[in-house]
């Protein structure tokens, strides 16, 4: 009998322990999945409070010891969209202090699965960044982003984000320094397609991206204007809005370009 109550009691206790633990998976999923759709608000329309507001909401998630390597991934991504923010309003010192705070936790990170090559992509962005605040260190930020950018090629080689940021990077590169709009709308076309065929593995997974290859395609497609280009940026154009209706990138900095440039022909 004594064992029989044994048995039971310690039963009881396994399915009460199996029940904690799905319960706190649910938990940690619809977590994240509501603080992702508020990141991609805050993303949309770079708010810098609604990215803090964001970024709480990731660290609070923190607390659940879930895929902690995952949740640092999305601290680090809204401190990529403060560091944008900044530079956008030309706060330097802010650009540093979320380029830093987001490369550290990025780092953190990778220590802790360093098989995910998104995080790599978002580090290369980062460390991109750099040039905005220490122009005397570019050997260092070249060696940075070579290396962020070769450990994500060797683990998703087809990953569309990747693609994209090397074409950001042409993009604002000088075309006497190698960039321009020749190097990189062969990336931006490379990084469309991608995303085209592109399934991820799970729907906490990053999915940011797409609408930016239409957005950036079009910029470079007007910053070359060759003929037939401001018709063909403005047929990407429309794609990023069908995308993605709510991006203040593209209905606002995207369009004001295509405006501009098509008034002054």
């Amino acid at each position: 009998m004594k064992r029989q109550v044994s048995f039971v009691i310690i039963l009881l206790i396994t399915l009460s322990s199996i029940n904690i633990t799905v319960n706190a998976s649910e938990d940690f999923e619809k977590a994240m999945k509501k603080a992702k759709k508020n990141l991609k608000t805050a993303m949309d329309k770079s708010d810098a409070a609604l990215l803090k507001k964001s970024r709480g909401e990731f660290e609070r998630i923190l607390q659940l010891k879930e895929d902690m390597w995952l949740v640092n991934y999305y601290i680090a991504y809204s401190d990529y969209g403060l560091s944008l923010n900044a530079s956008i309003n030309q706060k330097t010192d802010d650009v540093k202090k979320y380029t830093v705070s987001g490369i550290d936790v990025l780092n953190k990170s990778i220590d802790a699965n360093p098989e995910f090559a998104d995080t790599y992509v978002l580090l290369e962005a980062l460390n991109f960044n750099r040039w905005q605040y220490e122009q005397d260190k570019m050997q260092d930020i070249i060696s940075a982003t070579q290396s962020a950018e070769t450990s994500a090629e060797k683990l998703e080689p087809g990953n569309p984000r990747l693609i994209l940021i090397k074409g950001i990077a042409y993009f604002y590169t000088p075309e006497a320094f190698g960039g321009g709009p020749k190097v990189s709308i062969p990336e931006f076309e490379k990084s469309i397609s991608l995303f085209e065929k592109r399934k991820e593995k799970s729907g906490l997974y990053p999915d940011w991206g797409n609408d930016l290859a239409l957005g950036y395609m079009a910029l470079s497609l007007i910053k070359r204007n060759d003929d037939g280009d401001m018709t063909k940026a403005k047929t990407y154009i429309d794609e990023a809005v069908k995308l993605n209706p709510d991006s203040g990138f593209i209905n606002v900095y995207v369009m004001d370009e295509y405006k501009k440039n098509s008034e002054s022909k």
